[in-house]
């Protein structure tokens, strides 16, 4: 076993002469020279930081002068007769009254808010939809720019690869139908995510559907009582709006070509309650849906659960959980890349038929850590356009970032 240093030799360790000057500073230099570094990379850091800072200003303020979406695209593309919310509802000297007001209802906290004339919309634990609907929450500046310079510069980057691309932001349930919201929001019905985003929208190409939908509504329900998502009527008027706006939008293109199937009748059916779990178990026979003809059997490979591709069905359906998928069509024209949520069950079966080849993909939104590369998507697709479909509600989430590569 060691004894470890004698005492002597600790002594004549503490009795060694002290370091010259020369001997101290050449000690430090180290140290010196890392502290520099840390300064200069530091100061080099708040520049970039404040070169990004100012970037992101004049890009914010690039983006916020545009001008109204109405005022730059096709007739076909936008909806008229649809006045935005007053903007100072949730803002400026109303907020405290109108936040006091929708804190004494209780239930907009939870799933389920009943409406009039037994019209059930999701509460604020599903993607904060009441406040949504009322114009509640509000933008900053920053989080409309970034959600328009993503889409701009998607737009930008398609065009590069020779494609298309046909924005629709589904509208919510409470856009068609205000008058059933619950009487006490009628005097709290601010401007909503969707007017503010089409108000700064420019020239993006964007198919504002409303106005189809609106018309559809006098022959048949375009929503359903106890469902939030579109019927397959109320989906049929949008596409027809939809390849309108495209072909105006894009002369020489693959939209010029699409036909659009005939509904011979609409049948009444009972609706898919989606708020049974929440206390709602009625039965609304209010479910619309078209009789299409000329829509030909397809071939469609899906996701199975296991995450492998299997063949899905003839009719061109394709669900949620059903994607990635892809679908061909001998009778279509044209390859599609659909970017699309749960609300593209409705139109699938017509995009498939209508399409030579479609590729459908989950956008995401709701995931942003999964958030694909449209464009990489839309080359491994070959499509000739792209078709960026997503609820209005998805507008609660973080925007995306835009394209780095």
């Amino acid at each position: 076993m060691s004894a470890g240093p004698s005492l002597h030799s600790m002594h004549r360790a503490e009795r060694q002469a002290p370091r010259s000057r020369a001997q101290r500073i050449a000690y430090f230099v180290p140290l010196i020279l890392l502290l520099i570094a840390v300064l200069v990379m530091t100061l080099i850091g708040v520049g970039a930081k404040r070169a990004m800072q100012a970037e992101a200003a004049r890009i914010q303020q690039s983006v916020l002068g545009q001008e109204s979406q109405q005022s730059s695209l096709p007739q076909m593309c936008v909806s008229e007769g649809f006045s935005t919310g007053a903007v100072d509802i949730w803002t400026g000297p109303k907020t405290a009254s109108s936040d006091a007001e929708y804190a004494m209802h209780t239930e907009v906290q939870g799933m389920r808010v009943q409406g009039r004339d037994g019209f059930d919309f999701w509460g604020d634990e599903q993607s904060h939809n009441f406040s949504q609907a009322l114009g509640r929450a509000p933008w900053l500046d920053e989080q409309l720019a970034q959600w328009i310079t993503y889409f701009s510069d998607l737009d930008a980057r398609l065009q590069q690869d020779g494609r298309d691309l046909v924005i629709v932001v589904v509208p919510a349930k409470w856009e068609l139908y205000r008058e059933k919201l619950p009487e006490w929001t009628d005097d709290l019905q601010g401007k909503t995510h969707l007017d503010q985003f089409l108000e700064r929208s420019g020239d993006l190409p964007i198919v504002d559907v409303r106005e189809a939908m609106q018309v559809a509504k006098r022959n048949a329900p375009v929503y359903s009582a106890v469902n939030t998502h579109w019927s397959p009527y109320g989906a049929y008027a949008a596409w027809q709006q939809i390849v309108g706006c495209a072909a105006d939008l894009y002369p020489e293109s693959v939209w010029q070509r699409i036909q659009i199937p005939e509904a011979s009748e609409v049948t009444i059916d009972v609706a898919p309650n989606e708020f049974v779990p929440y206390g709602n178990t009625s039965s609304a026979e209010d479910w619309a849906v078209p009789t299409l003809t000329g829509l030909d059997s397809v071939r469609s490979r899906i996701t199975a659960s296991d995450g492998t591709a299997v063949p899905g069905p003839t009719d061109g359906s394709v669900g949620l959980l059903d994607m990635p998928a892809k679908t061909e069509s001998d009778s279509g024209t044209g390859r599609a890349l659909i970017m699309r949520d749960s609300t593209g069950e409705a139109l699938a079966p017509i995009w498939a038929s209508t399409f030579q080849t479609t590729c459908q993909e989950r956008h995401n939104l709701d995931y942003p850590g999964n958030r694909p590369d449209v464009v990489d998507q839309a080359r491994t697709c070959d499509a000739d356009t792209v078709l960026f479909a997503f609820t209005e509600r998805y507008f609660a989430q973080s925007p995306p970032l835009p394209f780095t590569g």
